[in-house]
């Protein structure tokens, strides 16, 4: 049965502390266009399908968190455009692991298949590997435990526990690109019970007591996570019926995601340095830390040295 240590375990954890500033669909899916360089708040309303009063609240956000920061362009009336702070801009291989992940397991094709790596000219993928010993990183292969500095995690706010979903509107401008990844982790809860399943918490009371969540919602977003199978349940118990729920090989993938989270939070959010979880690499027995490297020539990816297929541009640039 999970404990208060569990409990304080998963809320205390950087992916937790994350999941606070980019668990949101309208929140990530900005993130995703500022990175194709949209900049200016009537293309984001069109290629996110957003709300106009959503997408003012999000973008707030986001420069009050320091992910965006805005930049005078017109005078009169004063107008803002939306760039990438640093803070944002490091988020960028989280970025290219949900374009890895959705290009591997969505059936619906709203990105482009393929990238390229403007330093060696290839057709490539993105690659996670141990820096330390520069080997692949499987979640059976990550240890963890409490850091020193491990406390007790707050509840989320009240008005992110429902699921953001698409607006009704029917423009066919709306750009689609990342919609099945965010509807798998564009949600702070339902990144929590994966994350609390990475934990190998797997029964409906000991993910509901680790997390403190209510139980339409715990049950709501455990239907979601079956419903596009990166979960499975399987009954343990007969009389009455109770069942285990564990991660498909298609939730299993999204272990990247989770760890580029994880990682961005250490390094943003991590107040005087705190640690309160600590990853091991199993194979080298170092404390995790990922590279992002090309597939084809191994060479470490680095901000704007992607391109995508130009059928998928945004602009003239090319640049992802």
């Amino acid at each position: 049965m999970s404990t208060t240590a569990d409990q304080d375990l998963i809320l205390a954890s950087p992916v937790a502390r994350a999941l606070v500033e980019i668990g949101d669909r309208w929140t990530a899916l900005i993130l995703r266009d500022a990175f194709l360089g949209v900049r200016h708040f009537e293309e984001f309303r069109l290629r996110s399908g957003a709300a106009r009063g959503t997408l003012a609240s999000r973008l707030k956000s986001m420069v009050d968190n320091d992910i965006l920061y805005k930049k005078p362009y017109q005078d009169s009336p004063t107008r803002y455009e939306y760039r990438l702070t640093e803070k944002g801009r490091d988020l960028y291989p989280f970025i290219l692991a949900v374009w890895a992940w959705e290009t591997r397991w969505s059936e619906e094709r709203h990105i482009p298949p393929a990238l390229t790596h403007s330093r060696c000219g290839k057709r490539m993928r993105p690659r996670f590997r141990c820096s330390d010993c520069h080997t692949p990183i499987l979640p059976r292969e990550v240890r963890f435990e409490a850091g020193p500095d491990q406390l007790s995690g707050e509840k989320l706010p009240a008005r992110f526990q429902r699921r953001s979903r698409p607006s009704s509107q029917s423009d066919h401008d709306v750009d689609r690109r990342f919609f099945h990844v965010l509807d798998i982790i564009g949600d702070r809860w339902t990144g929590l019970i994966v994350a609390a399943l990475y934990f190998g918490l797997n029964r409906y009371d000991e993910i509901g007591n680790a997390l403190g969540i209510s139980t339409n919602i715990l049950a709501d977003r455990l239907k979601l996570l079956a419903s596009v199978e990166v979960i499975e349940k399987t009954p343990y118990q007969r009389k009455p019926v109770r069942y285990e729920y564990r991660l498909t090989e298609k939730g299993s993938a999204l272990y990247t995601n989770v760890l580029q989270m994880h990682e961005w939070a250490e390094r943003w959010l991590n107040a005087d340095g705190q640690t309160t979880l600590i990853l091991t690499h199993k194979p080298c027995g170092s404390r995790l830390h990922s590279e992002l490297v090309c597939s084809e020539c191994l060479q470490s990816i680095k901000l704007n040295e992607v391109e995508f297929d130009r059928d998928f541009y945004l602009d003239e640039s090319g640049k992802f």
